[in-house]
C-alpha cells in the first residue's frame, strides 16, 4: 500500500547501519527498536529520560559534534520532528554526516497515546497529513529522499552512510502499524 511496517524499517536499519553508529531516538512509533537493531558499543544510544519533546534532531547534531569519527542516526517521528526541525540547518552549516530518519505515519503518536491514557478522544492536531519533510530538508540545505519500500530504504541508508554530509530519509509507515501501541 505504499508504506512499510515498523519491523521492515528496523530490519533495514539493522542490515545497513555501521557497527559503530550512534542512535539518538525520538521515534515512539518504533517501540523498543533496539531489540531489532542491536547496539554493540558503549555510548551508542541517546534518548530523553523525562519525555521532553523535540530533543531528537538537535541531540543527533550534538552527538555528531561530540563524536566526529562515528556515524549518527537520528530516529524521529513526524510529530517529534516538528519541535526542532531547524537542527537540519545546523547540521548543514557544520557539514555533519547525520542521517535523519523521519518515520512518517501522519499521526502525532505521543499526543494520541496521552489522550488514550487520559481517556480523552478527538484531540485536535494529532493528524499530520501531507507534510513534506524532503522539501523541508532541502530548504535547510539537507538533501532528502522519500522511501516506501524495504529496498528503497536500504539503498537510501547506504547512500547516506557513504556521504560525509547530512541527509534526510522520510520513511512512510502505515498508521495502523505504528505508534507506541505495537508489540516488537
Amino acid at each position: 500500500d505504499g508504506s512499510l511496517t515498523c519491523e521492515q524499517v528496523l530490519d533495514a536499519i539493522a542490515a545497513e547501519r555501521p557497527e559503530d553508529a550512534i542512535f539518538v531516538s525520538e521515534a515512539p512509533s518504533l517501540g523498543t527498536w533496539w531489540d531489532r537493531v542491536p547496539l554493540r558499543r558503549s555510548g551508542s544510544y541517546f534518548t530523553s529520560a523525562a519525555g521532553g519533546l523535540g530533543f531528537g534532531l538537535p541531540g543527533a547534531v550534538g552527538a555528531a559534534l561530540a563524536a566526529p569519527d562515528r556515524h549518527v542516526v537520528a530516529l524521529s517521528g513526524d510529530g517529534s520532528a516538528h519541535y526542532s526541525i531547524t537542527a537540519l540547518w545546523t547540521a548543514a552549516q557544520h557539514g555533519l554526516p547525520v542521517v535523519f530518519v523521519i518515520i512518517r505515519n501522519g499521526v502525532y503518536g505521543a499526543l494520541e497515546e496521552f489522550g488514550q491514557y487520559l481517556h480523552t478522544s478527538g484531540l485536535p492536531g494529532t493528524r499530520l497529513p501531507g507534510i513534506d519533510f524532503v522539501a523541508l530538508a532541502a530548504g535547510y540545505g539537507v538533501p532528502g529522499t522519500r522511501v516506501d519500500t524495504p529496498e528503497g530504504l536500504k539503498s537510501a541508508l547506504r547512500a547516506s552512510f557513504d556521504s560525509a554530509a547530512p541527509s534526510l530519509i522520510e520513511v512512510q509507515v502505515h498508521p495502523s502499524n505504528s505508534g507506541m501501541f505495537i508489540e516488537n
